[in-house]
């Protein structure tokens, strides 16, 4: 009696764990039709990042379910150490995610904000902050709002959404993250690509953004504007053709170590998900707070960057 009973339990397990299927994350990129039949999925989140405060537009039409929130202010960067825009501390994080309703289980995706132009970057930051926090499960939306507005037989929402706060946990990821003290390593061994995401006269030393105190680049690194790498309204990535062609005017390989950066780590996370995530090279890193951070230490050289 006792064999036949351990015999249909065991049935019985194998029938439930066969029948369970552990959802898959999404892919990096999703496009609208795929959000659309994931739509009302239990774990789903969609949020929607606007660069500024614009929640008039988004409240006036976004994708149902969807929530807003502002990437310059609410709490997806801050100073660390006098460094400005820069990864909050793990707790602090933590509960800005867990404020959207995230927690371990859901599927995040992101959604560059913006009925006709969108900052693809903004979205990328976020989706990094997710994947150096150990957060599989998140994607961007390609083409972002403009390309679900595109279609007239997406359903459309209006007014605000607001989530139920969740706990979430962050299993930090050290690799993804490139500090002063990598690059500085990196300056002495010569074995990592430093890749300069910023716009052509800022990597030149013509101009530089308010946040850094010394025009110019790191020494030895190349040009790969992040602008450059993305569709002209910021809501996608530009195509494949003309992605491979950026690189490879840069020098730049789908694999090896490499460390992108920019004034504070808005820019670099763009190309960072094209080499990362779209191109598989898991040997690359971000400088987080980048030359806002370099800058802000006398010693450390900074040279005019050449494109000849």
């Amino acid at each position: 009696m006792a064999r036949n009973i351990r015999i249909a339990l065991a049935a019985v397990s194998a029938l439930l764990f066969s029948t369970i299927a552990v959802p898959a994350s999404a892919a990096p990129l999703v496009s609208p039709s795929w959000l659309r039949q994931h739509l009302h999925d239990a774990n789903l989140v969609v949020l929607d990042v606007y660069d500024g405060n614009q929640r008039a537009i988004f409240t006036s039409g976004h994708i149902p379910g969807a929530l807003f929130t502002d990437f310059e202010h609410d709490g997806w960067r801050t100073t660390v150490n006098g460094t400005p825009h820069v990864l909050p501390p793990i707790k602090q994080i933590e509960k800005v995610i867990g404020g959207f309703g995230i927690d371990n289980n859901s599927q995040v995706v992101v959604v560059p904000g913006g009925r006709q132009r969108a900052d693809f970057n903004a979205a990328t930051r976020v989706y990094w902050t997710f994947k150096v926090l150990g957060h599989d499960k998140v994607s961007i939306l390609n083409g972002g709002d403009k390309a679900w507005f595109a279609n007239e037989s997406d359903p459309v929402a209006r007014g605000a959404t607001k989530a139920k706060p969740k706990t979430f946990v962050a299993y930090f990821r050290r690799n993804l993250l490139a500090t002063r003290e990598s690059v500085e390593k990196a300056l002495k061994t010569h074995n990592v690509l430093l890749i300069d995401t910023r716009p052509p006269d800022q990597y030149e030393g013509l101009k530089k953004s308010h946040a850094v105190l010394k025009a110019g680049t790191l020494p030895g690194a190349v040009n790969v504007p992040a602008k450059q790498l993305e569709a002209s309204d910021g809501t996608r990535l530009a195509d494949a053709k003309t992605i491979d062609a950026m690189l490879a005017k840069a020098g730049v390989k789908s694999s090896g170590k490499q460390i992108t950066f920019c004034n504070t780590g808005h820019l670099a996370s763009g190309p960072w998900f094209v080499l990362h995530e779209v191109k598989g090279n898991k040997d690359v890193s971000m400088y987080d707070g980048s030359m806002a951070d370099w800058t802000r230490h006398p010693n450390l050289p900074v040279v005019k960057g050449s494109r000849s």
